[in-house]
C-alpha cells in the first residue's frame, strides 16, 4: 500500500485511501518522470529494438517509431529533427523524446 514516487508525480491516487477521482495537474515532474524514470528508458529501449529492423538509416527508424506512437507520418522538419537526434545520441533517447511528445501522452 505504499505510494510510488514515479506514480505519485502522474497523480495516481494513493492506494491505502479511497478516492473517487483522481487529481489532474500537468507539472514539470511529470515531464522529467516519464524521461527520466528508469522504467521510462527502459521502454525506449525495448521500442528502439523494435522499430531498428524497419529501416536501414535513422531517419526511417525514427519515422517508423514515429508512426507506431502517434499513428501518422513525421513531418519533414520533425523526421530531419529526430533523426539528427538518433545519430547524435542514439536510436533509444530518440525514441524516448517520441514516448514524451504531448501527442502520445496525451488522449484526445
Amino acid at each position: 500500500s505504499k505510494q510510488q514516487p514515479f506514480m505519485a508525480a502522474l497523480d495516481c491516487a494513493d492506494p491505502s485511501l479511497a478516492v473517487d477521482r483522481r487529481n489532474q495537474t500537468i507539472t514539470p515532474q511529470q515531464a522529467l518522470a516519464l524521461l527520466n524514470n528508469r522504467l521510462a528508458v527502459t521502454m525506449a529501449g525495448h521500442f528502439a529494438q523494435r522499430v531498428r529492423p524497419l529501416a536501414p538509416d535513422d531517419a526511417g527508424r525514427v519515422a517508423a517509431a514515429f508512426r507506431i506512437a502517434v499513428g501518422r507520418a513525421p513531418t519533414a522538419d520533425e523526421r530531419r529533427t529526430l533523426a539528427g537526434y538518433a545519430t547524435a545520441h542514439g536510436l533509444p533517447a530518440a525514441c524516448r523524446v517520441i514516448l514524451n511528445l504531448n501527442e502520445f501522452v496525451f488522449a484526445d
